[in-house]
């Protein structure tokens, strides 16, 4: 079983001196969560990252360390903390055309995404390593085209909480609703793989159908 570990106390805070300590671990030896952990662990500190990360006019104060950005935008903070906030949806806004901004948005939101992996892992085949794999990839396609013009707020639960509806909750209703015997031609095109309504559809789940269908 994956664990996960955030820093909450002041005092177990990232900073200069403790460069050692990562704020997103994990006790497993293998699979998505520990690839994705491994991966950060590299970029943390390369200075050509870094160097681009700096440039984000942005940011309230340079960085030294990938895991003080993560701080910058709300982690272990409160989760009313509006300066995190904004800091994490200029994130998001950028993340758009941005691959590096996106990867530290999916690793803001870690520590929940492996939650909800464990909690789905449970019920679903292939246990927590295909859950994890399910709702980091729900995670990245959120991330890179999150409406960031209409949602300002919470964006962290936000994106955790719209990962999780792609990834488990989505197919399952429309596998439901499509096992349904409706008699009114006019309602089964909104099923049909060669078109679906707009109206009935979020934009968020418009977005999702553009993005299975190759549109980016």
């Amino acid at each position: 079983m994956e664990t996960t570990h955030t820093t909450t106390s002041p005092a177990a805070s990232f900073s200069q001196e403790n460069h050692g300590t990562a704020l997103v671990w994990s006790t497993t030896s293998s699979g998505p969560g520990r690839q994705i952990i491994d991966e950060w662990a590299r970029l943390a500190h390369r200075p050509a990252v870094l160097r681009r990360v700096n440039s984000w006019d942005f940011l309230p104060q340079p960085v030294e360390h990938l895991d003080q950005l993560l701080e910058l935008c709300g982690f272990g903070r409160a989760v009313d903390d509006a300066a995190g906030d904004n800091v994490l949806w200029h994130v998001v806004r950028l993340a758009e055309h941005d691959e590096l901004a996106a990867r530290v948005a999916l690793h803001r939101v870690m520590p929940a995404l492996m939650a909800v992996a464990r909690r789905r892992g449970k019920i679903m085949k292939g246990g927590m390593s295909a859950a994890m794999s399910e709702i980091v990839a729900s995670a990245w396609m959120v991330i890179r085209q999150f409406p960031y013009e209409r949602r300002r707020h919470k964006i962290a639960s936000n994106i955790v909480r719209d990962a999780e509806y792609f990834a488990f909750v989505r197919e399952a209703r429309l596998v439901r609703v499509q096992e349904v015997n409706v008699e009114n031609d006019v309602l089964t095109w909104l099923f049909d793989d060669k078109s679906e309504s707009l109206t009935e559809m979020t934009f968020d789940e418009l977005l999702c159908t553009a993005a299975e269908r190759g549109v980016e």
